[in-house]
């Protein structure tokens, strides 16, 4: 069994400090799985934890969700129950049952989706874990394409697109992948660092993330 803690955390320029940096760090750790979370099932087991800095403070996206929570509440409270407020509440929902999902779920292999990351059964209850440049944002990391030759694959065909193999995971190893990115959108420029913790295990424990790791692969360019 495959198990995989996902860490991400977005923030805008006025963050660019020693000390925002700092910040971060201490968000991007391993961590437990939370007590009540279902440990037993089939497939990839995966945890999600997603947080915004905006300069010194860091929040979890699950803040939001109990903000935006609260202030529906108090905007409801002693008026009776709209038609437009079927959509809100609908979304709010919805965004529950995300977060609910993202404190830890099993699923198939297809159904894993890691940016920059794809995972592969290999024999002997292996598995290959390889990085690539996905082109979504900056800077672009250009090199050798594995897959290249390989009919079908995300990358064939495509030539100076740095797509590696990163590690293999043999039963009872591990792996980190600690890579970032820097965005333009409408909103303007934004960077983000993802930390990727996984575990080849046979048993899932909810201290399974809190371990010294065998293998550790870095895409990290200094963004400007």
């Amino acid at each position: 069994m495959l198990a995989i803690l996902w860490m991400a955390i977005e923030w805008r320029k006025e963050s660019r400090s020693p000390q925002g940096a700092l910040q971060r760090e201490k968000y991007l750790q391993p961590m437990k799985i939370e007590e009540g979370v279902n440990l037993a099932g089939e497939g990839i087991f995966l945890k999600k934890c997603s947080y915004y800095q905006k300069r010194d403070s860091v929040s979890h996206a699950g803040d939001r969700f109990l903000e935006m929570n609260q202030k529906l509440l108090e905007r409801d409270r002693g008026r009776p129950f709209m038609g437009e407020d079927e959509y809100e509440y609908r979304r709010l929902r919805k965004w529950r049952q995300q977060m609910e999902r993202e404190k830890g779920a099993f699923y198939t292999m297809e159904k894993v989706e890691i940016p920059c990351v794809t995972i592969a059964r290999e024999q002997g209850d292996s598995y290959r874990i390889r990085w690539f440049d996905d082109e979504k944002g900056m800077p672009r990391r250009k090199g050798r394409n594995e897959e290249f030759y390989r009919k079908g694959s995300r990358l064939a065909g495509r030539s100076n697109v740095l797509n590696e193999t990163a590690f293999i995971l043999e039963p009872g190893q591990s792996g980190l992948l600690k890579y970032n990115y820097r965005y333009t959108s409408y909103h303007g420029q934004w960077y983000c660092c993802y930390s990727i913790y996984l575990v080849n295990t046979q048993e899932l424990v909810q201290d399974i993330f809190m371990r010294s790791y065998t293998f550790e692969y870095r895409q990290l360019a200094q963004l400007l």
